[in-house]
């Protein structure tokens, strides 16, 4: 893996001027030129140009990828301010809201790929992958419909909150301009899928607790975790016994290997 962008940057701006789309072409040649399937190790192969949804997808595993980028300079003034170097915006701008949820619904969400370069120094410095089951419904929200004025008029956007997607889901292939180990990418892939399984709803419970279970110290009590009832039921109106639920759920962490039980009523969370 490459993180020089500047042969990029050069071709790219070649054909075009708008930064938007210099942008564009860098990251996404980029991302064809080095990235691989997370599940596999082989190459990601790109769509189509203008394929709705998808950017990527892996032919001997079944993925399908969408590839979201940010840049320190090169983007509008709110993503350049929503976050600090080296790291990435609390939320994304995603599709059309109904659409997106219906995707989680029908199991056909994408996986995300991040992207974050330094347009100065045109080095790629962080990356990304975001496992597609560790996207509930708690991680779509839905924005404020477009004016009766706008050409869209009516129409309700999603965002991606990155904040809601529980830390296991989200896999670093490179960090601080320092790339993983390819190995240890698949290995948090696969823990990933070790952990959410089950329908939408049944993946939404577990990556709630997981959120609650990573704002707890390391060692954390079951008394620790019941003082969030109230927010986890609030997400799961229509669980009437969320204590049990949370009990069934640190259950299924424990037997992955994610919690690790130390007395009665004691739980440690593990590195992962």
């Amino acid at each position: 893996m490459d993180l020089d962008l500047s042969s990029y940057f050069s071709q790219a701006t070649r054909t075009y001027n708008n930064p938007s789309q210099i942008a564009r072409k860098v990251t996404e040649t980029w991302a064809r030129d080095n990235l691989y399937c997370p599940r596999c190790g082989y190459p990601l192969e790109p769509y189509k140009d203008n394929t709705k949804v998808y950017d990527f997808y892996c032919d001997h595993s079944d993925q399908r990828f969408l590839l979201a980028s940010t840049s320190i300079d090169d983007f509008q003034l709110k993503s350049t301010k929503s976050f600090p170097y080296n790291y990435f915006p609390s939320k994304l701008i995603g599709a059309e809201y109904y659409t997106t949820i219906r995707s989680l619904e029908e199991g056909v969400f994408p996986s995300l790929i991040l992207l974050h370069y330094d347009r100065a120094e045109m080095e790629v410095q962080d990356g990304l992958f975001i496992h597609r089951l560790s996207v509930t419904r708690n991680s779509i929200n839905q924005r404020k419909p477009l004016s009766e004025r706008a050409v869209r008029r009516n129409w309700v956007g999603a965002e991606i909150l990155l904040n809601n997607i529980p830390e296991i889901g989200k896999i670093d292939m490179i960090h601080e301009s320092r790339i993983i180990p390819k190995e240890t990418v698949m290995s948090g892939w696969t823990s990933v899928e070790r952990v959410f399984k089950g329908d939408l709803e049944n993946r939404g419970w577990i990556s709630d607790v997981m959120l609650v279970v990573d704002e707890l110290p390391e060692v954390f009590s079951l008394d620790d975790i019941y003082s969030y009832t109230s927010r986890l039921g609030e997400l799961h109106p229509n669980n009437m016994h969320v204590k049990d639920k949370i009990r069934q759920q640190l259950q299924v962490l424990r037997d992955q290997g994610y919690l690790k039980f130390v007395s009665r009523g004691k739980y440690q969370r593990m590195g992962h």
